[in-house]
């Protein structure tokens, strides 16, 4: 028997989820994209453009881990404008999606993750921005859009913490359509991926002892 014993106790937990653990397992995977992006980046561009973008991606981060992202979204937004082929600006929006979300601001959630697909030439900060996409799609009962994320990561080279996440992720929607077989064999590949985060493992294994 499910632990939820209605959709909106299921979202709020998978909203709590997010807040609680989406740093250790997305955001480690953006810290690193962003690094080596920029890397790349400075390499390939002028020095000052890339200093500054630099710097205000640092700041953006600290406010975020700070909890005050929203005393610097605009500063977010301004980079996005001034610098869209920035990994810098990619990972400013993929901060404003996260900081969005988290105040049920659906809509700029969204749009901030599909502007980082559309504009991001590297392909793991994508993955990383349709994965978050992928999350919100749920949770909006957009299931057109849900389902074309799924199969356009399942075309991708996934790391497997990628592909443990996305299972896990498939779980919570299978759960959501009363697909529980489904639901099931998406657990359990969350256990059997041996590059599964701890805590996702133990949400997984949560989640199938409510399907047993």
């Amino acid at each position: 028997m499910s632990r939820y014993e209605t959709e909106d106790e299921q979202i709020d937990a998978i909203k709590s989820w997010w807040k609680k653990n989406g740093n250790s397992i997305i955001t480690s995977v953006l810290v690193v994209a962003v690094a080596v992006a920029g890397w790349r980046y400075w390499q390939n561009s002028q020095y000052v453009n890339a200093a500054n973008a630099s710097s205000v991606y640092e700041m953006l981060q600290l406010s975020n881990d700070q909890g005050k992202f929203g005393e610097v979204s605009r500063e977010a937004l301004k980079l996005e404008q001034e610098q869209p082929d920035s990994p810098y600006a990619w990972g400013a929006a993929l901060l404003h999606a996260k900081f969005s979300f988290e105040k049920g601001d659906m809509d700029t959630a969204e749009s901030q993750l599909q502007w980082v697909i559309d504009q991001a030439k590297d392909a793991e900060i994508r993955r990383v921005a349709q994965l978050r996409l992928l999350r919100v799609s749920i949770d909006q009962g957009k299931n057109d859009q849900a389902n074309a994320l799924v199969q356009a990561l399942q075309a991708e080279k996934l790391t497997t913490q990628e592909s443990a996440y996305l299972a896990y992720v498939k779980g919570l929607y299978a759960l959501k359509l009363d697909q529980k077989e489904e639901a099931r064999s998406a657990f359990q590949a969350v256990l059997d991926n041996s590059g599964s985060e701890q805590n996702l493992r133990g949400l997984a294994q949560i989640q199938l002892d409510d399907l047993s």
